[in-house]
């Protein structure tokens, strides 16, 4: 227990020195307390340390900072796992440049359950929107922890989707874990702690930063032995945790998208390159090896196949009238403007609103901001 005050104090000092620099440090000094309690004069002698860097590991070496820091920790109800402690998970803990320790606030799931990151662009549309939810909530169902970062577009919808399922979720954040970052998932970030933790390796306090998120990035990945790309762009920051996930060993899936949309030039790209293509949750299982777990006969599998969520809604697909289903059939899984619904189907501006609004009424389309549909 001792030697996990001196990494909390080791971890505290992440945001001036980087992973990489304490991880040299408790390389050459073989513990954290050998760092705290070194002669000045000893840590002067690496080489490797800059005279700002020298100057932040010093200033705080004493036990009313350490004090200090455990009393903000307790009014927020985090707790900090070194990775010396057995609840740190295992996986993270073999990775390249593994974090000292992380800061939870909430419960972070045991070693022996399955983890999967699902990421993905933040400007995602609606079919990667779609593809994040018809992954996340059928493999919450069956007991996989997503993991994601609590950004906006994929991530956030993975993580409710999870929720949504009755399972567990993990969001790893680029700045502390008390902080949320985007503010406006203030709402999410609750139900994500009621329903699995928050988790950093930055103490808290640390605002969010850019230079943070790639390092942040290793994290998910590292929590997890798949990771699935929901949709990205061929620039997308993304790809970093596709590339960290490579390096420390893990399986890439990627989920095929529309060949026209950039936003699925990454994915497509990916798949080209070797990652496993995904087009339902059962893909997901067998790269677990849970096989087993896979049954043809469940529900869930047709959901996950893009298959009508209940018989009602199937029958009100049979049962439209010849220009409800022109309408219908002009639409998918991406957005469609209004004005290309009127060319798609010759129809006017009048009819088009009507029959739009019938269809929405009975649950098969969605309209979304900017006079767009979509397929529900």
């Amino acid at each position: 227990m001792r030697d996990e005050i001196y990494m909390l104090w080791l971890s505290t000092l992440l945001p001036q020195l980087g992973s990489r620099k304490l991880n040299f440090l408790l390389s050459a000094f073989g513990t954290a307390r050998d760092i705290f309690t070194a002669p000045v004069d000893v840590l002067k002698s690496q080489g490797s340390l800059s005279d700002l860097a020298f100057s932040n590991l010093t200033k705080n070496r004493n036990f009313d900072y350490i004090e200090n820091t455990l009393r903000d920790m307790e009014s927020k109800q985090m707790v900090y796992l070194s990775r010396n402690h057995e609840r740190f998970p295992a996986l993270l803990a073999s990775i390249p440049d593994p974090p000292v320790g992380i800061f939870c606030i909430g419960e972070l799931a045991a070693d022996v359950t399955h983890k999967v990151a699902i990421i993905g662009s933040r400007r995602c549309t609606e079919y990667g929107k779609m593809a994040a939810a018809l992954l996340a909530k059928p493999l919450a169902q069956h007991g996989i922890v997503v993991v994601s970062g609590m950004a906006r577009g994929v991530d956030s919808i993975a993580h409710r989707s999870s929720i949504e399922g009755g399972g567990k979720t993990i969001a790893v954040l680029g700045c502390g874990a008390d902080i949320c970052y985007p503010s406006e998932n203030i709402h999410l970030r609750g139900s994500i702690i009621e329903n699995g933790c928050v988790l950093s390796e930055y103490p808290p306090g640390q605002r969010p930063i850019a230079a943070f998120f790639p390092a942040r990035n290793r994290i998910i990945s590292g929590l997890c032995r798949v990771i699935i790309v929901a949709e990205a762009s061929k620039k997308s920051g993304t790809l970093i945790t596709v590339d960290q996930a490579t390096e420390q060993g893990r399986d890439v899936l990627a989920v095929p998208g529309n060949i026209n949309s950039p936003l699925s030039a990454g994915t497509n790209s990916l798949i080209r390159e070797g990652a496993i293509p995904v087009t339902d949750y059962t893909d997901v299982l067998y790269a677990l090896g849970l096989s087993d777990a896979v049954d043809t006969s469940d529900p869930l599998n047709q959901y996950a196949h893009g298959g009508t969520t209940s018989k009602a809604q199937e029958n009100a697909v049979l049962s439209l009238a010849p220009e409800e289903k022109l309408v219908y059939d002009s639409l998918t899984f991406d957005a469609v403007s209004f004005d290309s619904l009127c060319l798609a189907t010759n129809f006017p501006s009048g009819k088009i609103h009507y029959l739009c609004t019938t269809l929405e009424l009975k649950g098969l389309i969605k309209k979304l901001p900017g006079a767009r549909y979509t397929r529900c």
